[in-house]
């Protein structure tokens, strides 16, 4: 017994040494615990770095990142900024600080575990990013939308049934025209925006059968991707995806009679049996499609009443109370001979703006739509749109936007199509001149001629998400195109034998829009010796090869545009040699093929458009260079397997526009372009706009590829830079890349990030002042770990006179911004995150930054002030006309809205009110865990801020107020006392509950460690208009003013 309870004795005892001597160690080894800390935190440093640039090239390419990955970069932030001080001693000197090294000691070795945790964390996130998700119904704007007061009654009903989860299908029916499209998105938008549904997607159905595109528009919103998955797997997929529980509205738009209904089991739709959420609107002109799809709800939407006809009619036609009595009355009969349709209303209203002055005009619509047209072929009940449509078309005026519209019309209905596709397909058939000036002055030329058609309401623009310009046609203005066009224009299936054969006879084609698999296209005999334009979408599904038999050019010798489309996969097809037949042909584009050799392309004596997109060829030929008329040239996403393709690109002396984007082979060992108008190069994603003529985006990896002579050849003419990762040795840009004189003035953007050597972006010592970046809107400054300065020396006044965001985020070394007066007055946005060394931000600027909207400072921690008050007074006072009763101060931010300050902590206050005019239409404010405010403004008179709405205040342990003082008429009002925080704080009590007037915000949130009470103080503010009391919810531990 007694061996038993010494042994259980010793146990205790060494477990209680083993303790003792734990704990002893985070004080007699504390040196060693803090240089294991310290030799292991540069680790972490390395790999929040490599986080950090992964999430921004991810973020660069549009692409959301996971939380539990910013959840570790901020976690990893955290550790990063501790250290290994302590007191180093006690008592008057005479003993080591024990308490605090035992403190610090055991803090320093559990951050050492959590680094160790965090590196090994970090290596094994190898996805940052979740999968992208295609917008749904929710990115369509409806700003065109009218509420009739003859729809608001089927309105309700189609939203009423909707919310109904015992309706799985409805209906929505009306003859073509009506607006069933636009009622059905705008109740799906406010379904999707009231979180009625998780997700609301419409795809279009139409009269030609897609099933692939209608499944790829239900899959692209929730983050599916069917490209690589085979017919038989794609239906499972998708509907395994929709009857996952989320509540789904698909909206199946323009759902038409044919004699076999549309098959969900094919497409992947679940049916009513077990939809488990997914539910489905359908939209269609015919009646009998409602019975044979057994809908369970079926609403009719009948034509505009005469009423809203004419309200309509005369917001499309601008008509207002200075037309004459005559000519609305015209306007009247005009809307009336409508029918009621919206799309005839707004084509023809819109033919009539702005012709106020010419009556004629209306007198020529009005006779033309009254009279009688014979129109064969054309159903009954849309003879009247396209009565309307083609009064529309013939009306028109100009020539290039009627050639545009037809055009348009080859591609299939409501399918969304490029305007710089239009732009090389019209210059290919001539549209604008045989001769043209440039390639890019005749893109101007389509731009306009677009514009004109969508004024016309016969296209419809839309912004996809990269921001690039598309259109898209109505149905029946797509008909009514094809019908103008008698017999030109052909859209058909080439997989359907009638099809097929009636193509095969007809010989008056001039556009040819058609679709199926190779052999389908390639082994028809074409008679149509008129065919000038031919677009093959191909489907390529189970053919890993086509072969283009030689006498498939033989009977389309006067073709001008070749385009071949495959969206799948990319497989091979070989041109033959009786392609050389094609003397006339000027625009050739690929998309998703493997061409091979492609050095017959040489022998295209008219050829200017090379569009080779997704497409893998074996090398860019030295035959092209030969082309005479060759201008632009595309090489966007290509595999080019053999030698440098700029060696034969610089030798094309007639080309006038390059696009290159992630070609680069390993044979780009030295790059060297000719002049060029407009050129894309960039290796990674990019949000390129085609607006911006000239845009390079490079990393280190490919950087090497460029010369001297051609990096500033790109710095001096482009207007979009982005340059990450590059080691040259730069101190700036100007003047070792690009010399002073030249000032990099065609500028609009200029992205650089983590290029560690620069140290300014231009230095101007020692030359004259000189103007430059005068076109700059957007500069942006990431990761740049030597920067000092945005510029040493002077610039001339009007150099950033264009500048509207300045960001920058982790320049550890940046001090100042500009050492001289600059005209900023066009700056909307300033965003800065950790810059540590920067002291000031504003001197002698403020008045100057009368368009600033957005301040955002974060992690700044040796910011003193933003606005220098000594100088700026001091500023004010030159300017002062030296009146002292009638003194005339600018406002500081006049337009100024959100204020966001974060982990500033040498800050005691953030603004000074200088002037009653200050800040008048100030939003919100948030400001958090700045260690040292005192007060938000450090100044205070009478002012009125009524435009504020929030402010939120956390973590500000040596906080004060927001004046220092103003008991006078200040709009705070604490009724009662709070009690004091444990440092210190005491509430400000009992203000003058009168003059309350000052502030307007909804509502005021202040919460952490300083408002120590956990009671709730209610502070009314009053208006002197209408008094009313703002209710703000409690935060546990906090002092919240209402």
């Amino acid at each position: 017994m007694v061996s038993c309870l010494a042994e259980l004795g010793k146990t205790y005892v060494e477990k209680l040494i083993n303790r003792v001597t734990a704990e002893l160690r985070f004080v007699f080894c504390f040196t060693c615990i803090a240089k294991e800390f310290e030799e292991i935190k540069p680790e972490l440093e390395a790999e929040r770095k490599t986080m950090e640039q992964r999430v921004q090239v991810a973020v660069s390419e549009g692409k959301v990142i996971r939380a539990n990955v910013l959840h570790w970069i901020k976690k990893v932030d955290k550790l990063i900024q501790g250290n290994t001080k302590t007191k180093q001693t006690c008592f008057f000197g005479f003993c080591p600080d024990c308490i605090g090294r035992y403190k610090r000691g055991k803090e320093l070795v559990n951050m050492t575990e959590e680094i160790k945790s965090s590196i090994e964390k970090g290596e094994i996130f190898e996805i940052i990013d979740l999968p992208q998700s295609l917008p749904g119904c929710g990115y369509y704007s409806l700003d065109y939308y009218i509420q009739f007061k003859g729809r608001e009654s089927k309105y309700k009903e189609l939203l009423d049934v909707l919310k109904d989860d015992n309706n799985y299908m409805t209906g929505l029916q009306g003859m073509g025209g009506t607006g069933k499209t636009t009622l059905a998105i705008k109740v799906g938008k406010e379904l999707e925006e009231s979180k009625q549904f998780d997700h609301v997607i419409d795809t279009t159905v139409s009269f030609t059968l897609d099933i692939k595109k209608i499944q790829d528009d239900i899959a692209g919103p929730l983050g599916l991707k069917l490209k690589d998955c085979n017919n038989s797997d794609r239906p499972k997929i998708l509907r395994s995806r929709l009857t996952n529980g989320e509540k789904i509205l698909l909206i199946l738009d323009d759902v038409w009679d044919q004699d076999t209904p549309l098959d969900f089991d094919r497409i992947g739709i679940p049916k009513q049996d077990n939809h488990n959420g997914c539910r489905v609107l359908i939209t269609t002109r015919s009646k009998r499609i409602l019975d044979t799809m057994n809908c369970d709800k079926k609403i009719e939407l009948e034509i505009l009443s005469d009423e809203d006809a004419w309200i309509m009619f005369k917001k499309y036609a601008g008509i207002n109370d200075s037309f004459s009595n005559s000519l609305t009355s015209k306007g009247q009969k005009i809307a009336r001979e409508c029918k009621g349709l919206p799309v005839a209303i707004a084509v023809i209203a819109r033919s009539l703006k702005g012709q106020q002055h010419r009556k004629h005009e209306w007198d020529a619509t009005l006779k033309s739509l009254k009279k009688h047209v014979s129109m064969p072929n054309v159903d009954d009940d849309v003879v009247g749109i396209y009565k309307c449509l083609k009064f529309s078309y013939d009306y028109m005026k100009n020539k290039k936007a009627k050639e545009l519209l037809l055009l348009s019309s080859v591609f299939p209905e409501d399918e969304i199509i490029s305007v710089e596709i239009l732009t090389r397909l019209g210059i290919g058939m001539g549209l604008f001149g045989e001769d043209y000036r440039s390639y890019n002055d005749t893109r101007n030329e389509v731009v306009v001629a677009k514009n004109k058609l969508i004024d016309s309401c016969l296209l419809l623009d839309v912004i996809d998400t990269e921001n690039k310009e598309n259109v898209k046609m109505h149905d029946l203005v797509h008909d009514a195109a094809q019908w103008i066009a008698n017999k030109e224009i052909w859209d058909v299936n080439l997989s359907i034998k009638d099809q097929k054969l009636l193509v095969q006879k007809e010989i008056n084609i001039k556009y040819l829009f058609c679709k199926g698999k190779g052999m389908d296209l390639f082994s028809c005999k074409f008679e149509c010796s008129k065919l000038e334009t031919l677009i093959f979408d191909i489907d390529s599904e189970g053919q890993e090869c086509m072969e283009v038999p030689n006498s498939f050019f033989e009977n389309i010798f006067k073709l001008r545009v070749l385009y071949f489309k495959s969206t799948d996969k990319v497989h091979s097809l070989s041109l033959p040699q009786s392609i050389q037949s094609l003397t006339n042909i000027r625009s050739l584009l690929v998309e998703g093929v493997d061409l091979g050799d492609i050095s017959i392309l040489g022998k295209l004596p008219s050829l200017e458009t090379l569009d080779l997109d997704f497409c893998a060829i074996n090398e860019l030929p030295f035959e092209i260079t030969k082309l005479g008329k060759f201008k632009l040239l595309n090489l966007d996403n290509c595999v080019i397997r053999r030698n440098n393709p700029f060696e034969v690109i610089e030798k094309c002396s007639s080309l006038e526009e390059l696009y290159f984007k992630k070609s680069f082979n390993n044979f780009c060992q030295e790059i060297t372009i000719p002049e060029l108008q407009k050129y894309h190069i960039h290796k990674g994603w990019s949000r390129t706009k085609y607006s911006q003529s000239k845009y390079v985006n490079f990393c280190a990896s490919d950087a090497s590829f460029f010369s001297e002579k051609t990096l500033n050849y790109f710095m001096r003419t482009t207007e979009f830079l982005q340059l990450l990762e590059i080691e040259r040795g730069w101190r700036n840009l100007m003047p070792e890349i690009v010399p002073i004189d030249l000032g990099m003035n065609d500028l609009v953007e200029l992205h650089l990030i983590s290029i560690s050597q620069l140290q300014c972006l231009i230095k101007t010592i020692g030359s004259q002042v000189p103007n430059v970046l005068s076109k700059l809107v957007v500069l942006r400054l990431d990761m740049m770990e030597n920067l000092e300065e945005l510029f040493n020396g002077s610039l001339s006044f009007d150099s950033l006179k264009n500048l509207e965001r300045l960001s920058m985020m982790e320049c550890k070394k940046f001090q100042r911004f500009f050492n001289c007066k600059l005209n900023l007055s066009n700056l909307k946005t300033l965003i800065l995150e950790q810059c540590p060394m920067l002291v000031s931000l504003f001197q002698l600027m403020s008045q100057n930054l009368v368009q600033l909207e957005k301040l955002e400072i974060t992690d700044c921690e040796e910011l003193k002030n933003i606005i220098d008050v000594k100088r700026e007074e001091e500023s004010r006072e030159e300017i002062d006309d030296g009146d002292n009763d009638n003194k005339r101060h600018g406002s500081i931010f006049p337009k100024l809205k959100v204020l966001d300050i974060e982990r500033c902590h040498r800050l005691e206050s953030i603004i000074p009110f200088l002037s009653s005019q200050d800040f008048p239409v100030l939003e919100a404010i948030s400001i958090k865990r700045c260690d040292g405010l005192k007060y938000i403004f450090s100044q205070y008179q009478h002012v009125e801020l009524k435009s504020l709405k929030q402010m939120e205040l956390f973590q500000l342990p040596s906080f004060i107020d927001i004046f220092p003082k103003c008991y006078d008429s200040m709009s705070l009002l604490v009724n009662e006392s709070c009690s004091t925080s444990r440092d210190g704080f005491k509430a400000q009590i009992q203000l003058d509950p009168i003059k309350c007037n000052i502030f307007s915000w909804t509502y005021i949130c202040c919460r952490g460690d300083k408002f120590g009470s956990s009671s709730t103080t209610r502070i009314p503010l009053v208006s002197e208009d209408q008094p009313q009391e703002y209710s703000i919810t409690s935060v546990s531990n906090s002092h919240n003013l209402h």
